[in-house]
């Protein structure tokens, strides 16, 4: 994965979750992610991302849990 694409997914992430808004890209690390999930995301939420697992594709793994929120938030608001 190329930074390019890394910086697209932390923009993405900022997009999504409003803790992350202020946060520079640099800052963004796989620990803060795994740490906002744990303290934030309900637990089958991160099983079903894998988003606590290190490793490669995380930020891949990250992409996914941030389309999975916003498909969920898009038909929350339908009511």
């Amino acid at each position: 994965m190329t930074h390019t694409e890394r910086n697209q997914i932390k923009q993405l992430l900022k997009n999504t979750f409003w803790q992350f808004e202020d946060e520079s890209d640099c800052d963004i690390t796989p620990k803060l992610v795994r740490q906002f999930a744990q303290s934030q995301l309900h637990p089958d939420v991160i099983e079903a991302t894998a988003i606590n697992l290190s490793g490669r594709g995380f930020w891949t793994r990250v992409e996914k849990l941030c389309n999975l929120t916003l498909h969920a938030r898009y038909w929350l608001t339908l009511d």
